[in-house]
């Protein structure tokens, strides 16, 4: 957030040491918090080899004799600053928005760097250039990046994130989890799974929707390799274990990060609308977007989770969601995805590729001239899903079941990778119904025991008409469904 005017930056003042005054490290477009948070990964961090002297700090930069820590005094101040020896700052006035306090000697005052360096270090500043992490603790380019707080304050801070510690003074949350976000942005920082909770907490409602300028990125992420991404629900013998951790290997979903840092893909769990959107923008590559102010659907904002990917897949083509009655749009962000969509989006993401449908389906459940029907026909030509064997040569694709999230790894390596066996026609061949026996005419009470020569073919007559007639002759007179038992043969 900008700082208030500070009394150097008000004035043109000459002073017994030359005032740096730093260009504000932003670009021209604006984003929402929210936004800009959504683009942060979220990993596991682990300060290991961490060494405060790895960030060279202060220096000065602009050779005027004045260090990093002496130009964010004289910036912050809100009254002319006085100089012990040199360039060093002796008085002022500071305002410590973490606490509230207002300082006169710079001495009660510490110099905090937003995001502490050690939290910097495991979140990515491990594998920089000594002259990168030099920069990051001298970064006066960003507004926010150091601020002038109370000396305790701050070593009550110390290194910890969000989900450890904030501002003692109530009302800053907002500024404060902002301000982070922002750090983090520029530097292209990761968060841990609690941090990323507890910012994401602190930016429901309306903090996540303020509108901030976007700060130039000042070192581009080159991720270190952290080997093949496991996770603790999915084995060799979970179904579509290869696509799975190909998926993982992509980057395109690496599940979640659980309380105890193992982590988990939850392979059955449906997959919801807005997280189709992230799956296709990151399987796309991530590519450069930038996301309306205003949101093209209603239930949709710019705060919320997936914004820009949902956006983006609407810029192309891949998904407009639904016009309602009153002719709003909507995208239904958290209905699930079912098996007829999924063949719509990848076919879209395709780029609707030429096909002609065939005139048979080659699904029992799929009708000729039924919602996606090209579109499914398409993906079982490729064979990227070719549904369920159900015997008789005949196949079924259960359009409107969910997509559950191991189906979808299926789907997508495929389509990348190339599937097998496509089909086109139809070769199912069911038996034919079994024939529904039909009741023979009512005898009537046209028999009587003295009409059969034997037991065996008075109870052949009663067995052939008892189950549609009941005991029509009388031939059962103790109600035992044994005919005739005085005559011979009787067992």
């Amino acid at each position: 957030m900008p700082k208030a005017l500070s009394w150097l930056a008000a004035l043109s003042l000459t002073a017994s040491a030359a005032v740096f005054m730093p260009q504000t490290a932003m670009a021209a477009e604006t984003a929402s918090v929210s936004t800009l948070f959504s683009s942060l990964s979220v990993t596991t961090e682990t300060n290991t080899g961490y060494d405060r002297d790895l960030f060279q700090h202060w220096i000065d930069a602009d050779g005027d004799g004045c260090d990093t820590r002496s130009e964010v005094l004289q910036l912050e101040s809100l009254s002319p600053v006085t100089f012990g020896s040199g360039c060093t700052v002796a008085t002022g006035q500071w305002n410590s928005w973490y606490d509230g306090g207002t300082w006169t000697v710079a001495s009660d005052v510490d110099i905090d760097h937003m995001v502490p360096l050690a939290e910097a270090w495991g979140s990515g500043a491990s594998a920089w250039t000594a002259e990168q992490r030099r920069d990051y603790a001298n970064d006066v380019t960003l507004d926010v990046a150091l601020e002038a707080v109370t000396d305790n304050v701050n070593q009550s801070k110390s290194d910890r994130d969000p989900a450890e510690w904030m501002p003692p003074l109530a009302g800053t949350a907002c500024e404060y989890v902002t301000d982070w976000v922002l750090v983090k942005y520029r530097w292209q920082l990761t968060v841990d799974a609690a941090e990323s909770a507890a910012i994401s907490s602190t930016l429901q409602g309306g903090c996540g929707t303020n509108v901030v300028p976007v700060p130039t990125i000042a070192v581009e992420s080159t991720p270190v390799d952290p080997g093949p991404i496991t996770f603790s629900d999915v084995s060799g013998s979970t179904q579509f274990n290869v696509e799975i951790s190909w998926l993982a290997s992509q980057g395109i979903s690496t599940g979640w990060v659980e309380a105890d840092g193992s982590r988990t893909y939850r392979p059955l769990n449906a997959v919801n609308r807005d997280a189709m959107a992230a799956f296709l923008y990151r399987l796309a590559g991530k590519p450069a977007f930038t996301p309306p102010a205003t949101s093209p659907f209603t239930d949709i904002t710019p705060s919320g989770q997936f914004y820009k990917e949902i956006t983006w897949l609407a810029a192309s083509g891949i998904s407009t969601g639904w016009t309602e009655q009153d002719g709003s749009k909507t995208y239904r962000p958290l209905s699930p995805v079912n098996r007829d969509a999924m063949a719509a989006f990848l076919y879209r993401f395709g780029g609707n590729p030429a096909f002609s449908a065939p005139s048979t389906s080659p699904f029992v459940d799929v009708q000729v001239g039924s919602q996606f029907y090209q579109q499914i026909t398409w993906l079982a030509s490729q064979g990227i899903s070719t549904g369920w064997d159900i015997g008789y040569g005949c196949r079924a694709y259960n359009p409107v079941q969910p997509v559950a999230r191991d189906a979808m790894a299926a789907f997508m390596y495929r389509f990348v990778n190339g599937g097998t066996g496509g089909i086109t026609g139809n070769n199912c061949s069911p038996p034919p119904p079994p024939v529904t026996p039909q009741p023979p005419a009512n005898p009537g009470d046209t028999k009587n025991c003295t009409s059969f020569s034997t037991w065996q073919a008075a109870q052949a007559w009663f067995d052939t008409y008892y189950p549609w007639y009941g005991d029509v002759a009388r031939l059962d007179s103790d109600g035992d469904r044994i005919a005739c038992e005085s005559l011979p043969g009787h067992p």
